[in-house]
């Protein structure tokens, strides 16, 4: 039987779709070919149809839409300060400890850092793209922004690294302090200018 052209491509988003679940949950390493397609209810066979390899798919998957990147690309304020606000409270909830695991299983970027690590070239452009377009993203609001501005790149570190530790460690206090450090660090680092002024001549 013959599938029209949508099928193969609706099949393929389902293949991604899985295949970015088990990979946050498991690892790269953690799931193969035949686990990712059980999961979608086909045959390994249909695999080699929609990508090369495994390496592809996860390089495929790393391309996919980021929630983080997707948070701070939807602000909308019309200046600095309040580009500035809504950043900060995006990366609150980021690092909110009720939603420490939820986010831990969501975010790419914490979730597969070790792994991209370990991986090819492919994989690590991939991911690399997505970085640069979140350091991008949290540019905006700063006053004066540099390419790649080392305020930006700091609170990237800061939400991810801290996300990343905070999952690691095994009592819940201490990943609390981890969690408020980090976002009070990038609080910091994202402080509008103007605001400073203010505050010091007041």
């Amino acid at each position: 039987m013959r599938y029209p052209p949508e099928h193969k491509e609706r099949t393929r988003r389902r293949i991604l779709r899985e295949a970015a679940r088990l990979f946050r949950r498991r690892g790269y390493h953690g799931v193969g070919i035949d686990g990712i397609m059980s999961a979608v209810g086909l045959t390994r066979g249909g695999f080699y149809g929609h990508f090369r390899s495994k390496a592809a798919l996860f390089a495929e998957v790393l391309r996919g839409e980021h929630d983080f990147n997707r948070r701070m690309r939807a602000r909308r304020s019309p200046d600095r300060a309040a580009l500035t606000r809504e950043a900060h409270e995006i990366v609150a909830g980021y690092l909110d400890p009720a939603n420490r695991e939820r986010v831990g299983r969501g975010c790419f970027l914490a979730a597969l850092s070790p792994d991209v690590a370990r991986a090819g070239g492919t994989a690590r452009a991939a991911y690399a793209e997505r970085l640069d377009e979140l350091v991008g993203e949290f540019s905006r609001g700063l006053e004066d922004p540099q390419p790649r501005d080392p305020r930006a790149l700091a609170s990237v570190a800061l939400c991810v690294g801290g996300l990343v530790l905070s999952r690691a460690v095994g009592e819940p206090r201490f990943a609390d302090a981890i969690s408020r450090a980090c976002r009070d660090a990038v609080r910091e680092q994202l402080v509008d200018a103007g605001e400073g002024l203010a505050g010091a001549r007041g």
